[in-house]
């Protein structure tokens, strides 16, 4: 059996600059919201998820996925990275005193499990795509 495209071709940020630069502008502000999450005083701070490790998780979910689409060439070893250090430099400055927040290590593994979700997530679609399991 033969499966036919019908002269439809794959939409992809990789294949579309427009959607890959509107991938790149929402991870720029996804980056913002997350910086102004992580370094408001900490007497300000409600809402979310009732686990803060959680909330750590699925930031670094959306946050991989925004930009796994924005910067479609980047490898795996190269998005753990800057997602790593983008976790250890948010803990290291909340640690400063003038910032009067807590770092926490056990943040940067949540942090990293909500990477390798959104990388699992990521992964998983291209598989289901890659078997023709769409519509």
């Amino acid at each position: 059996m033969t499966v036919t495209n019908h002269g439809k071709r794959r939409v992809s940020p990789s294949s579309n600059p427009v959607l890959r630069d509107t991938f790149r502008i929402g991870t720029v502000a996804f980056s913002l919201a997350v910086a102004w999450f992580a370094f408001r005083p900490a007497a300000t701070i409600e809402g979310g998820l009732p686990w803060d490790k959680a909330n750590h998780a699925v930031a670094f979910l959306t946050w991989t996925v925004l930009a796994a689409c924005g910067w479609p060439r980047n490898g795996l070893v190269r998005s753990a990275a800057i997602m790593l250090g983008a976790g250890i430099a948010i803990e290291l400055i909340q640690g400063l005193p003038a910032v009067g927040r807590d770092a926490d290590v056990w943040d940067v593994v949540a942090d990293m499990v909500g990477f390798a979700l959104g990388w699992g997530l990521l992964t998983a679609m291209q598989l289901r795509n890659r078997l023709g399991l769409r519509e």
